[in-house]
């Protein structure tokens, strides 16, 4: 139990703790709270304003940046509100709490025919998270982001005020909270929207692309036939090569009376994935660099192969979701972190900025460990990232002697895609400054966002890092 200085007793555990963000080694001191429902929530945002304390939600800790960081203020961590509260398998409507993650949303619709609609590429984020960043995925071109499938939201206001929003009823409130990062408000509640899929398969194509040029005219071929789209390109391939690659073109399965499945319950091989590719990833770290470019080379062989064969099958989770070993694999191989950089860049200016941007870093010797092109169309929302167009997103290896080129090499980049009208993403960006994302975003959507939060935050009580950085004036 905490009692504030203006005897406000709380009842929720706070703790001190440091936070780090997913992709880098950054540290957040902070005080952290986990909440059981929304009436605990209210109670801790009052304790933190009679203690002039900022506070910022927290999901799974997915996102890249500084997005759910809240140095010297608190962080109300909602993983413990994770409850299925409702599921109409007629329909395809669940209601969730907001801690509840992808992996417990297909785990109860897959076997009942149902699929996200819209969902990135690991299951272990949270919903809650899905709507405060407004995730894509692979389908992004197709189906826009996360937030057109949202049919309502339950939230406490900064004020404790809960609020049920529905974009019927409450359009412009709800275009502003989703993709807000936190900023206008807690979500308690997410009633979702899936989509039917006659089976857990899908039919997966590889084609093989010798350029950005190819790779940008097989999304033009494919747009049309294909359900998923989504472009691994070699970023040490230069002159003609430059941006040579392969295009993964997937259609779901519509075969009646395929069976569906979901997560597998983990083996003993399952088990042992991790730990080894731990110690896979401690191996490799010394000669990474290298061992980029000798796969790469393997990566474009096998794609040449691939695409010369026929279609094969494969589940929808697999084809989706990187498997975990991976990702416990990735802080042995990088143990400081990476920096990644997604670019957002309308049609007719794509293949120039994406050309321009993959020659600007391998002129300056900072060659992407991966990267992935996907196809995007505008979403409603306010503060929507995503434009007509595609993005490309680069990920580099992070380390204390390479940081500030670095981070001086991607400025230079993130100007050249403001310069052409494109746009960044707040959960995978570190370094826009508040100059930078009023001009990407406008100043008219800025200031919609800014209006909005005073009227219902007049103290500015939710706050972040990301908050401090790119909303907010360097002189404050």
């Amino acid at each position: 139990m905490l009692k504030t200085k203006d005897e406000v007793v709380v009842t929720v555990p706070v703790m001190p703790a440091e936070l780090t963000n997913w992709s880098r080694s950054e540290r957040s001191v902070c005080s952290i709270c986990k909440p059981g429902d929304g009436e605990e929530i209210v109670e801790v945002l009052a304790a933190a304003r009679a203690r002039g304390l900022s506070v910022v939600p927290h999901g799974a800790g997915h996102s890249y940046t500084d997005a759910a960081l809240n140095t010297d203020g608190v962080v109300i961590d909602v993983t413990g509100m994770r409850r299925i509260l409702s599921w109409n398998p007629e329909a395809g409507i669940m209601r969730v709490e907001p801690g509840a993650t992808l992996r417990d949303v297909v785990s109860v619709a897959l076997p009942d025919g149902w699929w996200p609609a819209i969902t990135p590429s690991t299951p272990d984020v949270t919903i809650g998270g899905c709507v405060a960043m407004n995730v894509t995925g692979k389908n992004a071109w197709k189906c826009g982001s996360f937030g057109e499938y949202v049919l309502a939201m339950d939230v406490v206001l900064a004020t404790g005020e809960a609020r049920h929003l529905t974009p019927e009823r409450d359009a412009q409130l709800f275009q502003a909270f989703v993709g807000s990062a936190g900023l206008l408000g807690i979500i308690t509640a997410i009633t979702l929207r899936l989509r039917r899929v006659a089976s857990d398969q899908v039919t997966v194509r590889t084609r093989s692309a010798g350029s950005l040029d190819e790779i940008l005219a097989v999304f033009a071929e494919e747009a049309q036939a294909s359900d998923f789209l989504e472009a691994w390109i070699d970023g040490f391939a230069a002159g003609r090569r430059l941006g040579r690659g392969q295009v993964s073109c997937a259609t779901l399965r519509d075969v009646a009376g395929d069976t569906h499945s979901s997560f597998p319950i983990p083996n003993i091989w399952d088990r042992m994935a991790a730990p080894a590719a731990r110690m896979i990833g401690n191996l490799c770290r010394p000669t990474l660099m290298s061992n980029v470019r000798v796969a790469n080379e393997i990566n474009n062989w096998w794609g040449r192969q691939m695409s010369r064969r026929q279609a094969r099958q494969t589940g929808l989770i697999p084809y989706t979701y990187y498997p975990a070993a991976a990702l416990a694999g990735y802080p042995a191989l990088l143990p400081q972190g990476i920096e990644t950089f997604q670019a957002f860049v309308p049609h007719d200016r794509a293949r120039e900025i994406f050309a321009e941007i993959l020659q600007y870093s391998q002129k300056r010797e900072h060659m992407p460990i991966w990267c992935i092109v996907k196809q995007h169309r505008r979403d409603p929302f306010l503060l929507s990232y995503q434009v007509d167009g595609y993005s490309l997103e680069l990920n580099y290896r992070r380390t204390h002697q390479t940081a500030q080129a670095l981070e001086r090499a991607l400025q230079r980049m993130i100007a050249i895609v403001i310069d052409a009208g494109g746009r960044l993403y707040l959960a995978k960006d570190h370094f826009l400054t508040h100059t930078q994302y009023r001009r990407s975003v406008g100043s008219p959507a800025i200031d919609a966002f800014l209006h909005l939060k005073w009227q219902y935050d007049p103290d500015a009580l939710l706050q972040s890092n990301l908050f401090r950085r790119v909303f907010q004036s360097s002189d404050g």
